[in-house]
């Protein structure tokens, strides 16, 4: 239990970024905090070395002049003393055996301490340099001395001056800086720290609340949404979730819409049949009505035929697959070939047909088509005029070549339709009042005509508009981008 606790603690994207931040932050102060460190503490001793130096150079002075004999010995080892005090510390000169021959204190005679003989070597070799040095008192205290050395000849032979003060007060000033510097930057991690904690909750937020959103929408609970709280890049993405939801409720809602359009639509004929099946086997129906019958059942065979082969074409449209083999054609071409085929079912239903083409001598104009799918709209919209066009009816079919597009008008004078009815025409199995309509001799629809008529007009990049006024017909206007 605890070990999944850890790792779903562990997997939480807040988390990670919190660590991740907060990681970056500590290496940021650690960073700063050595530059700092190392700023000042180099600062300390840089003044030290400079003062070293200074007093080095007297005493290199004061050396010549003894050489000279400008000064005496005992005048050297009083203003060494002097030049002692001025670094809070001692000045020794040293022989090439690692004697002290002159100094600051009583030390004169002695040896240098076996801690310095690193720095009294490198003196030797006519090297300057310094360094920190720890000795032991007789009371057995640490005692860190700060040293500086540098050569010097007298007489043709080494010796080296080495120049030491306690560096107590260099250490205490070093901590006190190094604390001055750490407090800050401890006290500001730990206030980074939590502002990073509340930034990232605010960032994982409202991912977090996405991830239950779906979860629930998973299960179908298409009542979830994000609460927006921001106007950023997760403001504008809670957004987006919430209209996914939106359509896929849409959809969902249209779904169902579509299996109970389908199985009312594939019950009705499927009835018939089975009714009359029945009653034909049980004697009901005499004989000499069988052909009637089975002419009834072969109109609802076909019905149903109509109603699969629309239904699988929609659905190649709206997916996509393999529909479109666009190539330039002439539209007046190919509309002209697609009323061919028209003619004969037009002149049974005893409709006028006006065709309107652009002057012959007009270049034709091209456009990127199907040339099967748009016979296919062709016949779509003249069947759906028919339909509703009583006999003795005019139907217009008129071609329009403007210089960027063409269009193509499809006009009856039918019964019309109420502004309610042509809004929804593009729906799926919606069919408009066939009771306004006394066409007994025309095939009953099945509602998806011109649903398949608004996806080829789409998919050929094309766009498709309808007007109509009851009781004096609809035009529909299909218009295409033209490409010569």
């Amino acid at each position: 239990m605890f070990k999944a606790w850890v790792a779903g603690k562990y997997n939480s994207l807040y988390l990670k970024i919190f660590l991740s931040f907060l990681a970056t932050c500590v290496l940021f102060f650690v960073g700063l905090f050595l530059f700092w460190n190392y700023y000042f503490t180099d600062l300390f001793y840089k003044d030290k070395v400079e003062l070293m130096e200074k007093r080095a150079v007297e005493v290199t002075r004061l050396m010549n002049s003894v050489q000279d004999g400008t000064i005496s010995t005992r005048e050297l080892k009083y203003t060494v003393r002097i030049l002692a005090r001025s670094i809070n510390g001692q000045v020794w000169l040293v022989d090439d055996k690692g004697n002290i021959m002159t100094g600051s204190s009583d030390s004169e005679g002695r040896t240098i301490p076996k801690q310095m003989d690193a720095q009294f070597i490198d003196g030797l070799h006519g090297r300057t340099g310094y360094g920190m040095v720890t000795l032991t008192a007789p009371d057995g205290r640490s005692i860190n001395l700060f040293t500086y050395h540098a050569p010097y000849q007298m007489g043709g032979q080494p010796m080296v001056f080495i120049l030491h003060f306690p560096a107590g007060d260099i250490s205490e000033a070093i901590s006190a800086v190094r604390v001055n510097i750490l407090v800050p930057l401890l006290f500001s991690l730990v206030a980074v720290g939590f502002i990073l904690y509340f930034i990232s909750r605010k960032l994982a937020g409202p991912l977090q609340q996405m991830n239950r959103a779906a979860l629930e929408l998973a299960h179908g609970d298409f009542t979830t949404r994000v609460p927006v709280t921001s106007h950023d890049e997760l403001g504008q993405l809670a957004r987006s979730f919430n209209f996914m939801v939106e359509q896929l409720e849409e959809w969902e809602g249209t779904r169902q819409e579509f299996l109970t359009n389908v199985s009312h639509e594939l019950r009705s004929p499927l009835t018939t049949l089975r009714g009359f099946i029945v009653a034909m086997n049980d004697k009901i129906i005499p004989e000499d009505k069988y052909s009637h019958y089975l002419g009834i059942c072969d109109q609802e065979v076909q019905r149903l035929q109509r109603l699969v082969t629309d239904l699988l074409d929609l659905a190649q449209i709206q997916n996509g697959v393999d529909v479109f083999r666009l190539r330039p054609v002439s539209v007046a071409d190919v509309l002209e070939d697609s009323l061919e085929l028209l003619k004969a079912p037009i002149a049974v239903n005893a409709i006028s047909l006006h065709l309107i083409l652009p002057p012959p001598d007009k270049e034709p104009a091209l456009v990127a088509l199907d040339p099967d799918r748009f016979a296919q709209i062709v016949h779509n919209l003249i069947y759906n005029s028919l339909k509703f066009t009583p006999k003795g009816g005019v139907l217009t079919v008129a071609l329009e070549e403007e210089a960027d597009e063409v269009h193509l008008y499809i006009r009856d004078t039918g019964m019309g339709m109420t502004e309610d009815e042509l809004s929804r025409i593009w729906d799926r199995f919606y069919k408009a009042d066939e009771a306004r309509t006394s066409r007994t001799d025309v095939p009953t629809g099945t509602g998806l005509g011109l649903t398949i008529v608004k996806h080829l007009v789409t998919g050929m990049q094309g766009t498709i508009q309808a007007r109509s006024r009851v009781g004096e017909g609809t035009e529909f206007r299909v218009t295409f981008p033209r490409i010569s």
